[in-house]
């Protein structure tokens, strides 16, 4: 049979069956009614560029393997290193850093600068390069910043610490210490939640003469008193102190081992015989019975103070008075239990006359100390 017969497009289909379908040659052949020795012929011209075109198309899977496989590999490298780095994702440049140095054996650096965020030059910058100025400044001003909070006894904020570095002569902002205390994990600490607001009853011994008015413009002209208690092993030890309203200051305290009158009466003969008022003097205090007793109020009457009591339990009427006591327990009380009440005496008179008086920064004094402020108002 004569190959001339046939037309290219009748070899092309046929070439097709044999090709593309994946049929034997025989079988093809007698189908289509040609010899075995011709479409081999027709195949053997094809194959070639068929050949061809089915290798470009193997190399270009295989090149897209290769391509999926590394970019596998690249998010499993990135989804450990999310794993690892999780506890410095939102620190700052350097902590971010000394993470990289140390897994840089385990990691390619670029990947964990791209997972970081962080820029590649100024990891090996910071690795090879000296400590930067800025760097050197935040640990000068961090050891300043500890001998503040030591000397406050651990008390003091950000903005104390502040008002202290200021007047050290230091021109650092409130953010950079505030920033340098959190880095560090240094914070004030606290022990006592503050009091829930209870109204009650006016008093009928004496009237509320203060009425929440804390903020007086003499000295002597406004005391406020309280009571408050403190646990020592060898039971409580009752404190009552005199706080003058125009500079904050404790004027008069006293420390008793029995709840009696004569806590309340001895706090405020200190007061007078350290302040000799000249003038009439409003003694304000809540409804205890120590203040409510007749001879509390002989007292008031022989040295010229008039008494002013809150309403029954709100303690926000005598806010300033519980304001100290909170200060007093939270900055070094702290919820412990002295073992003697000797022990106990001795540290809450040190907090009244050597730090709360005359060194500690009272906010609204604005930032001084009530003996700073008394002095230079005189």
């Amino acid at each position: 049979m004569s190959t001339q017969r046939f037309t290219p497009e009748f070899k092309e289909e046929a070439v097709k069956q044999v090709i593309d379908r994946g049929y034997g040659v025989p079988d093809v052949a007698a189908r289509l009614g040609v010899s075995a020795h011709s479409l081999y012929k027709w195949v053997k011209a094809v194959s070639p560029d068929k050949s061809e075109q089915q290798s470009k198309d193997l190399l270009e899977a295989k090149s897209e393997i290769l391509r999926l496989r590394s970019q596998l590999r690249r998010v499993e490298e990135e989804r450990d290193l999310y794993k690892k780095s999780r506890a410095v994702l939102c620190q700052g440049t350097r902590v971010k850093y000394r993470f990289m140095n140390d897994h840089r054996h385990q990691h390619a650096v670029a990947s964990m600068c791209r997972v970081l965020r962080v820029a590649r030059a100024g990891f090996y910058t910071w690795l090879h390069g000296p400590v930067s100025d800025h760097a050197k400044e935040d640990a000068r001003l961090l050891d300043l910043i500890r001998d503040s909070y030591s000397t406050s006894h651990g008390v003091y904020g950000a903005r104390r610490i502040f008002g202290d570095l200021r007047e050290a002569g230091e021109s650092c902002g409130l953010h950079r210490v505030e920033r340098l205390m959190r880095e560090n994990g240094i914070k004030p600490v606290r022990g006592y939640k503050k009091p829930r607001t209870i109204a009650g009853r006016p008093s009928i011994i004496a009237p509320n003469r203060l009425q929440r008015e804390f903020t007086v413009d003499a000295a002597n002209k406004v005391w406020v008193t309280d009571i408050t208690y403190v646990r020592t092993w060898q039971g409580w030890l009752y404190l009552a102190v005199v706080v003058d309203l125009y500079a904050r200051k404790v004027v008069g305290w006293s420390m008793k081992a029995s709840l009696s009158k004569e806590l309340a009466l001895d706090a405020l003969l200190m007061a007078v015989w350290r302040r000799k008022p000249a003038s009439r003097v409003v003694v304000h205090s809540d409804q205890g019975s120590q203040y409510g007793s007749d001879d509390f109020k002989r007292f008031c009457q022989a040295h010229n103070l008039e008494p002013s009591m809150s309403r029954r339990a709100n303690c926000w009427d005598n806010a300033v008075a519980e304001s100290f006591f909170s200060s007093l327990k939270k900055e070094r009380i702290r919820k412990r239990i002295y073992k003697t009440r000797d022990l106990a005496r001795a540290d809450i008179f040190d907090y009244i006359e050597t730090f709360y008086n005359r060194t500690r920064r009272h906010s609204f004094l604005g930032g001084v100390s009530p003996e700073a402020f008394e002095s230079a108002a005189a």
